[in-house]
């Protein structure tokens, strides 16, 4: 069933083409049913139509264009209000690629391309029409999408690696290496299952599960970033030589060479309406990186602390692991039950809905252990990654929802968690984040054609989890909130209401490894919420002096988000008189004007002021607006000034008129409130 903010999907035909239209998003399939246009929010992201482009038997390969009757070599094989299947196919003087191309209702476009040797018709085939003697090579193949100048201005790739540079240079692998602006320079990296390039507003996501069947020459170079006259071409290197599997006579391979398939797919974003306000809620994350002694409920009972809440104006209250004896398991123990009804009454009594932790794992003191887990943990050619250490004594190691029956018992289990304690929705720690996975138990992985076990990422089984998931959540009234790790995964997003980020980069910073401070272009790629469709909350790990939740407030403020409070005292303070500011300017009517693009000048480049603007009824304007320093450095007597007239600026945080300069130290920020 669709629910909102998704609509049954719309398909019609022009000429030879046939158009597809979902909720922001519309995209064009040419004859060859190889996508011609993609848009999003009525913008075109493409420069020119998508191509197969490539070499046969010494010769650029030549698609036959020329269809017979008017009719192109695409159709409807089915069609519903969820989603519709379009055939096709492309032939050369030597092969066809036969397509398979379904798109959801949620516009995630799955496509396989099978490609093969002509062969021969049947009268070649009984000798009454002679064949041509040619060699069956096929000695290149690419896919090359070119995406508009106009959007490719950022991108994010799930997992970093470095890039290697046109000019001999290699990128740093570090946090922010997934994301940030596209270099100005041509770009090659290794296969990477999520590739997206966009701006600030919207994009185009390349995804795939692997790299199953690619024979690039480099393994290093598999995906290239080529600039053109006009945007940003993405080069996928399926073939760089005759494929490896095609064995036997050249000549014969007509008969001989068995279909190749490589399988992939796009989505336009943002994947749905962003709302008029990205502060859903005001929420306090209890025992998440500020560790606390004891259970949960002991610690809120304890000093009128549901109160306090009330007091700093909560009203959501996110349970980290610990509230749940056992690591991810969604059959509660009995102590578990009793803990999670009391607190559950308290903060409803209150206005305070709580949402619980769910993960990625299965514990070892799950009752389903020795059952389950070699059925559900993830697998790294034979081994076993990641298994956190947690109190009760456990490991938690990671799990796959590629396996699907452990992935419905979960829906099935936090529906019922929802239902017998009335919880308000969840929260997600990594179960939207694509691990990488070859275990045959399940399904994942593959074999080359030297026997040897590759990975895959299991996008689609992570996509039809946090569907089913969300549809039992949002009928119940409660909301998705998910912590990723490394980029954003854009095709599990339409399913998610609000992201936390951030854990990635802060491990560097609270460490104090600073660099030159925190890299902007990373922040506008992935922060922001806004080109993917859903709002993002900022996760904030103290260690000071190296970083302090005030640096996190800077950086996350100025890109239009808020860090999330993880200590009762300290920030929960703090956060409460931002909540108030925001609270008091009607953000939701206003206009979001960021320091990339508001035309704000400064006497100092290493400050930033974004702001919210907003026109009362008479006309007048008023502004909400939050100033950074986002270098390591202190900058003093600092000035700004507003392509807009403006009468007044007052410094909400000291609740006093600026009548001088401002001085600010390291990532130090002011909101300040103008009319």
């Amino acid at each position: 069933m669709i629910k909102k903010p998704f609509l049954p999907i719309e398909v019609t035909k022009e000429d030879l083409s046939y158009r597809v239209k979902t909720v922001g998003r519309e995209y064009l399939f040419s004859a060859s049913s190889l996508p011609s246009s993609v848009t999003s929010l009525g913008k075109e992201l493409l420069a020119s139509p998508m191509r197969l482009v490539g070499v046969e038997d010494g010769s650029e390969i030549v698609w036959d264009t020329n269809y017979p009757e008017n009719e192109s070599e695409s159709f409807i094989q089915k069609s519903s209000d969820e989603g519709v299947t379009l055939c096709g196919a492309l032939q050369s003087e030597l092969f066809i690629v036969d397509t398979c191309i379904n798109v959801s209702y949620d516009g995630s476009t799955d496509i396989e391309l099978k490609v093969m040797p002509r062969g021969k018709t049947v009268r070649q085939e009984v000798g009454l029409d002679a064949l041509a003697p040619r060699d069956y090579k096929l000695e290149k193949l690419w896919l090359e999408i070119p995406v508009s100048e106009e959007i490719a201005k950022l991108y994010s790739m799930y997992p970093a690696t470095s890039l290697h540079l046109s000019d001999g240079s290699n990128t740093a692998v570090g946090a922010a290496s997934t994301s940030g602006a596209v270099p100005k320079l041509d770009a090659a990296f290794s296969f990477k299952p999520l590739l997206w390039l966009g701006n600030d507003d919207l994009g185009f996501g390349f995804y795939a599960e692997n790299e199953q069947n690619w024979q690039p020459e480099d393994t290093e170079r598999a995906i290239e970033l080529v600039h053109t006259e006009n945007g940003i071409v993405m080069r996928f290197h399926l073939l760089d030589s005759h494929p490896k599997s095609w064995k036997g006579n050249l000549k014969d391979g007509h008969f001989l060479f068995y279909p190749l398939t490589f399988k992939m797919g796009f989505i336009a974003t943002p994947v749905k309406p962003f709302p008029k306000s990205p502060y859903l809620h005001k929420a306090f994350h209890i025992d998440c990186f500020i560790k606390i002694k004891g259970n949960y409920i002991d610690f809120l009972e304890k000093e009128g602390r549901f109160d306090r809440l009330v007091e700093k104006g909560v009203d959501t209250l996110i349970l980290h692991e610990k509230w749940n004896k056992s690591q991810n398991r969604f059959e509660l123990s009995e102590y578990t039950g009793y803990q999670i009804r009391r607190i559950v009454e308290e903060c409803h009594k209150r206005g305070i809905k709580v949402l619980t932790y769910f993960g990625y794992e299965i514990s070892t003191m799950s009752n389903e252990w020795s059952e389950k887990a070699d059925f559900v943990r993830n697998d790294k050619n034979g081994g076993f990654v990641r298994a956190w250490y947690r109190v009760p004594y456990q490991r938690a190691f990671m799990s796959c929802y590629r396996s699907y029956d452990y992935a419905d018992e979960m829906v099935a289990g936090i529906t019922k968690v929802m239902d017998e304690y009335h919880t308000d929705g969840v929260y997600l720690d990594g179960t939207s984040t694509i691990w990488q996975c070859s275990s045959p138990e399940h399904g994942c992985g593959w074999y080359d054609e030297e026997g040897n076990l590759h990975g895959s990422y299991p996008i689609k089984a992570v996509r039809r989890l946090l569907s089913k998931l969300h549809d039992a959540v949002s009928e119940r009234g409660g909301i998705v909130n998910v912590h990723a790790c490394g980029c954003p995964n854009f095709t599990a997003l339409p399913y998610v209401d609000l992201s936390w980020y951030g854990e990635n980069l802060q491990l560097d910073y609270v460490k104090g490894e600073f660099g030159k401070g925190v890299p902007l272009d990373y922040f506008r790629a992935e922060y922001t919420g806004r080109n993917m469709g859903v709002p993002v909350e900022f996760i904030a790990y103290e260690n000071k002096p190296h970083w302090s939740f005030e640096n996190a407030m800077a950086f996350s403020s100025i890109h239009g988000i808020l860090p999330r409070p993880n200590d009762i005292e300290h920030p929960l303070d703090l956060m409460s008189d931002i909540w108030k500011i925001v609270d008091s300017f009607p953000v939701e009517k206003s206009e979001w004007c960021p320091y990339w693009s508001n035309g704000v000048t400064y006497s100092d480049d290493r400050i930033k002021l974004s702001y919210y603007r907003y026109t009362s009824p008479i006309g007048e304007n008023m502004m909400l607006a939050f100033l950074a320093n986002a270098s390591t450095e202190k900058v003093e007597n600092v000035t700004f000034s507003l392509p807009e007239k403006v009468s007044l600026v007052r410094d909400l945080e000291r609740n006093e008129d600026i009548t001088s300069p401002i001085d600010l130290d390291k990532f130090e920020y002011r909101i300040l409130f103008i009319k």
